[in-house]
């Protein structure tokens, strides 16, 4: 897959990315409660500045989530409006492992934890490698603080990235090196580029969200001390 068309939207950032072999075309900003009126428009515009038309995609990509339950939503039903429009196939990334590829761009690092604030004194979290230039990951898990911590110190692995440094800033501290990131559409793209035998076709697998809770209206906050 040469040209794929990526967007992001689990957390308060929404982005869009075309990515056209090494060339890279993205949309990106803070939009809280407005990725539904942004995303749309994003598409339009990262396919104009690329100058090219829908019919050359090779693929669709958009990330799964983890993340807020309505921006997740958004993806995934955008993404499948546009594969049925177009008639394209569909790659699906965990949003950690976008957070993974951005913090191994942004410093080299090949080992990481993506860590993502999931409210209710809870977060996201998923160990991911870089091989070859190739990202491969364990499964997304959602943890406490305390399993978090036990997790990273039994991985050996000092690198993180997320959002998670101002509420959970002990789990900041775990890490020799920190990245401070959202998700975004580029990462989405690069690691959806690795994955062609992953592509699946939306006649016969609509885009899923990855909610990892699905009992978050019965759920209570853990009690603090």
């Amino acid at each position: 897959m040469q040209t794929i068309l990526a967007v992001e939207t689990s957390t308060q950032a929404c982005s869009a990315c075309l990515k056209r072999g090494e060339d890279v075309y993205l949309e990106y900003e803070l939009a809280p409660q407005k990725h539904a009126d942004r995303l749309l428009p994003m598409v339009d515009s990262v396919l104009k500045q690329a100058g090219i038309r829908p019919g050359e995609i090779d693929a669709l990509a958009y990330g799964e989530g983890p993340g807020a339950f309505t921006g997740i939503r958004i993806a995934a039903g955008v993404i499948q409006g546009l594969a049925f429009a177009w008639q394209k196939p569909v790659v699906s990334v965990s949003t950690l492992e976008a957070l993974a590829w951005q913090g191994y761009q942004a410093s080299g690092q090949a080992q990481w934890w993506a860590c993502l604030d999931a409210r209710m004194q809870e977060l996201y979290v998923q160990s991911c490698r870089i091989e070859s230039g190739v990202l491969a990951s364990d499964s997304a898990q959602l943890v406490s603080e305390v399993q978090a911590l036990a997790m990273i110190k039994d991985s050996g692995i000092s690198q993180g990235v997320g959002d998670i440094d101002q509420v959970f800033p002990a789990i900041q501290a775990a890490f020799g090196h920190w990245e401070s990131a959202l998700p975004s559409a580029e990462a989405v793209a690069a690691i959806a580029a690795q994955r062609p035998e992953q592509a699946f076709d939306v006649e016969e697998v609509l885009p899923q969200p990855v909610y990892l809770r699905n009992d978050v209206a019965d759920k209570k906050p853990t009690p603090t001390a």
